[in-house]
């Protein structure tokens, strides 16, 4: 399991993957694409989402 914390507010994301055998590259490229979002979402002046749909990468 992953945790992304955003740096402007403070608002911690877990990222959970369901298999077990879990691919540490793929986790990397997930956890920034959430850092990303919260950046954007700063940027936009709106709120952070409760849950955030990862794109398949």
């Amino acid at each position: 399991m992953e945790t992304v914390v955003c740096g402007k507010c403070g608002q911690r994301y877990a990222i959970r993957v369901e298999s077990s055998s879990q691919d540490v590259g793929l986790s990397k490229k997930q956890a920034s694409f959430v850092a990303d979002k919260l950046v954007w979402d700063h940027i936009q002046e709106r709120k952070h989402q409760g849950t955030i749909e990862l794109p398949s990468l």
